[in-house]
């Protein structure tokens, strides 16, 4: 009985450190993989508890959107640290974010080009070979069709165009932030705002525009904003009253995302799903930001929940489980594994097969993103810190 009751409790809270950021990681990559997974196996899943059944196909099929949660992820780390006195050098700043990217990052671009678009022939011409690979190794690539919708190089790379480019700047807005956090903040929000209603518009086709850095900074701004909450609550001691409200908190926008996805859904066409995208892009990062600080405030079982050791592993894979995942998915169903019949097994119905493959795929990403990260990234990223870190007393 004691303690059941002790995990009923709030536990100390850590202001350079979120409970909940591990099990949002895992969440946002997992099902992002698996809306791509679902593209392909067209698998509607949902789970069935004590005789209640909870559609799960919202979240599958709206996977996509799980790519603003986590970018808003990224901003609420990165402004954490920096409040906790991390990467205030810029160049540590930067040597650390190439150590935790460009070891992968590289070894993809290097695979996809001399493995997969080469042989294959897959460039029709040489301006789109240059335009791919310059673009890719530039951070510029989703600026231009060639290297956005057309890219031979692994689509699911278009994230870490955003991420580099906000980092080039975060230093700066970091400052800014510390200085006068309202007016930082809705700075981002404004731009964010007046690039999308010009997107909506002004464009026919928003597909290369929607995911360009200008549309996403009002996520990275309540990133940054969560951060900035969650550390002036993390100096104040928790009393039991208040996890309990965080916890009811952190479910309570748990659910508001998942009603959101919900109305989603509900969108067909290209267009029409890209312009819901936009619409809901402030509301579901700003609900993401609720759920980062109250979840890692809430009581003891909840957060044990969101972060142990299975999940922080989890968490420490998902970088080369999100790089890898699309392009493992398309091959395997491309050299029929596992095996089916006919030209569309998706369409066809054949539930074993599609249950099969999707365990596959997940598997098969796993697999390789462990593989890659204590091989390449771990290994990579200490040789680039050692040699390009700042000597301490230099």
């Amino acid at each position: 009985m004691h303690k059941l009751k002790s995990t009923l409790l709030p536990a100390p809270v850590r202001g350079d450190y979120a409970d909940a950021a591990d099990l949002l990681r895992v969440l946002c990559v997992g099902l992002i993989g698996w809306y791509h997974i679902w593209q392909q196996s067209w698998l509607n899943p949902n789970l069935t508890l004590g005789g209640h059944t909870l559609r799960l196909y919202p979240l599958v099929a709206c996977g996509y959107m799980f790519v603003d949660l986590m970018l808003l992820l990224s901003g609420f780390l990165l402004m954490l640290g920096y409040l906790s006195g991390r990467s205030r050098d810029l160049r540590d700043f930067y040597v650390s974010r190439a150590a935790r990217i460009l070891p992968s990052y590289l070894l993809c671009i290097a695979v996809m080009l001399f493995a997969v678009a080469l042989p294959g022939k897959l460039y029709g011409t040489q301006r789109h070979l240059w335009t791919d690979l310059l673009s890719h190794l530039t951070f510029t690539h989703n600026l231009f069709p060639e290297s956005y919708t057309y890219t031979k190089l692994n689509g699911a790379l278009w994230t870490l165009a955003v991420e580099v480019q906000f980092y080039l700047i975060f230093p700066f807005l970091a400052r800014a932030f510390c200085k006068d956090a309202a007016r930082c903040y809705w700075a981002m929000v404004a731009l964010a705002a007046c690039s999308r209603i010009a997107i909506a518009l002004l464009v026919s086709d928003s597909a290369i525009y929607v995911n360009r850095l200008p549309a996403m900074l009002d996520v990275y701004a309540n990133g940054m904003l969560a951060a900035c909450v969650y550390r002036r609550l993390s100096e104040r001691p928790q009393r039991a009253a208040g996890a309990w409200l965080s916890t009811a908190l952190a479910l309570a926008s748990a659910a508001l995302i998942y009603l959101i996805l919900g109305r989603q859904l509900g969108r067909q066409g290209g267009e029409n799903v890209r312009l819901g995208q936009m619409l809901w892009r402030f509301p579901l990062s700003a609900l993401g930001g609720v759920f980062l600080v109250c979840a890692s405030r809430s009581i003891r079982l909840l957060r044990a929940l969101l972060s142990n050791r299975p999940v922080r592993f989890l968490s420490g894979l998902s970088f080369n489980f999100y790089i890898w995942h699309q392009f493992l998915e398309v091959q395997l169903k491309k050299w029929h594994i596992p095996p089916y019949t006919g030209d569309a097994p998706n369409r066809e119905g054949q539930q074993p097969w599609q249950n099969q493959y999707t365990l596959l795929c997940f598997a098969a990403a796993l697999l390789c993103a462990m593989l890659l990260t204590y091989l390449v990234e771990k290994p990579c990223a200490r040789l680039i810190k050692r040699r390009l870190s700042p000597r301490k007393g230099s």
